[in-house]
């Protein structure tokens, strides 16, 4: 009986020093990361890929300056042409973004996952060469008139901005995935005489009497850790 005793209160000692060491490490603080992470929009390249007449390059960068606050920018460069029965023209330009992410996630200790809510503005200028076009006549459907001279429209500019829904995930150590879809509400634009823009670098494309449009990128990115608190 007392040996049943001895190794009840031995067991209990045991299980009280695991309890307690489980407690000394749960009230170890974890810090966050703080830095800058700097990245490309991988879905340029995809998207180089599958469309022929496409290029693109985005680079892009946040810095963490609260707990769930990050100030975010972006740069970029695209060039498209658009073929079709009706027109044949190429849009090349720059474009900038900037804006904040806040990370709506609570993470675990130790993980700097984000699940974001974003704004961002963006500013662009672009050149559209207009290579052709085909006037419709209804009087004469099957004789359509096709115009070949082309015409440059250069110096335009335009402004909107960017509603995001996004996350990022940590896979290895300060190397990050993420994904967003964006909603963009075009603000200013300049129009050339005798043609509209029907793609703007960094909006994407314009449709006509609607001002709004929508995006996706897909990312990876660099976190340079300056501090931890």
């Amino acid at each position: 009986m007392l040996k049943y005793f001895i190794s009840t209160l031995l067991l209990i000692n045991c299980l009280k020093a695991i309890s307690q060491e489980n407690k000394s490490i749960d009230t170890i603080p974890v810090k966050t990361k703080y830095g800058l992470k700097i990245g490309i929009d991988i879905s340029k390249q995809i998207r180089m890929l599958t469309e022929p007449d496409y290029k693109g390059l985005v680079l892009m960068g946040d810095y963490r300056v609260l707990d769930k606050l990050f100030l975010v920018a972006e740069f970029g460069n695209e060039e498209k042409r658009v073929t079709n029965e009706v027109l044949d023209f190429k849009t090349d330009g720059s474009f900038l973004k900037m804006g904040i992410n806040y990370n709506v996630y609570n993470n675990p200790k130790g993980l700097n996952n984000e699940i974001y809510v974003g704004f961002r503005y963006g500013l662009g200028d672009f050149n559209h060469k207009l290579n052709s076009y085909t006037i419709y006549d209804l009087d004469q459907y099957w004789n359509q008139n096709s115009v070949n001279e082309s015409s440059d429209f250069t110096g335009l500019s335009a402004s909107w901005i960017e509603f995001v829904f996004g996350f990022k995930a940590e896979i290895i150590n300060n190397i990050f995935v993420g994904l967003d879809l964006r909603l963009n509400r075009l603000m200013t634009q300049d129009e050339p005489t005798n043609f509209s823009n029907l793609y703007i670098p960094g909006f994407n494309k314009v449709l006509e009497e609607n001002n709004f449009g929508v995006g996706v990128s897909y990312s990876i990115l660099y976190q340079i850790p300056i501090f931890k608190k």
